[in-house]
Parts: structure tokens; sequence; C-alpha cells
């Protein structure tokens, strides 16, 4: 497996309609997304989070890019979303 470790942050006044958001449209779309084997997200404060996305390669986790961007930008434009990846690679570890 591969993953990405994102950091994400918004307009604190969005936080809950951003995770509303997330929850109707991000989540089925992840959770359909032949690419994708898994989605972890950690709320590290008040308007932030860790998103951990595995894929089943590195291939697809490329390939997942255009999906991504897609899904991203409206969050983006709706809620002030920052999405920055901050570390990639092959899972070591899995339990």
């Amino acid at each position: 497996m591969y993953a990405k470790v994102y950091r994400l942050a918004c307009n604190p006044d969005n936080a809950s309609k951003m995770l509303e958001h997330y929850g109707s449209v991000m989540t089925p779309a992840i959770q359909s997304s032949e690419f994708h084997a898994g989605h972890q997200m950690v709320e590290t404060g008040p308007d932030k989070w860790l998103l951990v996305s595995t894929c089943h390669d590195r291939v697809a986790a490329e390939a997942a890019v255009p999906l991504v961007q897609e899904l991203v930008k409206l969050m983006v434009e709706q809620f002030g979303l920052t999405l920055d990846v901050i570390a990639e690679g092959e899972v070591a570890r899995s339990i």
C-alpha cells in the first residue's frame, strides 16, 4: 500500500459545514474509488485535521490525483479549505 498524509484546515466559521460536506460528498466518493484502500481523518484542532489516505500502490495514488483535485476544488471555494501533502510513501507496517 501507498499512503499520503495531508494537513487540512478551513475557516473556523465553516468547520462544521465542511465536515458535513466531507461526510456526504467526499466519503462516498473515496469509498467507491477503485484506487483507495483506506482513509482516516484525525482532528488536531477545532478547524484542523490530519488525513491519511491509503491507496493500493503508488500507481493508484497517482491515478487518484484528478479525482481528489476535483473533490477538493469545491471545498476550497466553499469552505476556505487548505490541503497540503506533508508526507507520502510506501506503508511500512499495517496492523
